[in-house]
């Protein structure tokens, strides 16, 4: 499973960011579906093996091709899409 390491542009919070196994560089971003946010990027690489540790105990949790970008509601500011 790949991830990102995404921070959010308005509350500068960082979340994994799951991507589909056929990413490549360029490629358009899914849309942010975070189940847990970090108050900083050291918080989030402190949380790697965690997440490592998730993907090999839950191997049939994948995000394989989620299908087209969709515009989403920003979390902090509702009215913005994205």
């Amino acid at each position: 499973m790949k991830y990102l390491i995404y921070e959010d542009t308005v509350t500068h919070k960082f979340a994994f960011l799951p991507l589909p196994s056929r990413y490549d560089d360029g490629d358009a971003l899914p849309a942010v579906v975070a189940d847990r946010w970090f108050d900083t990027h050291a918080e989030a690489i402190a949380a790697l093996p965690e997440l490592f540790n998730r993907d090999e105990n839950e191997p049939g949790v994948r995000t394989d091709d989620p299908g087209p970008v969709e515009e989403v509601a920003d979390p902090v500011n509702p009215r913005a899409r994205h």
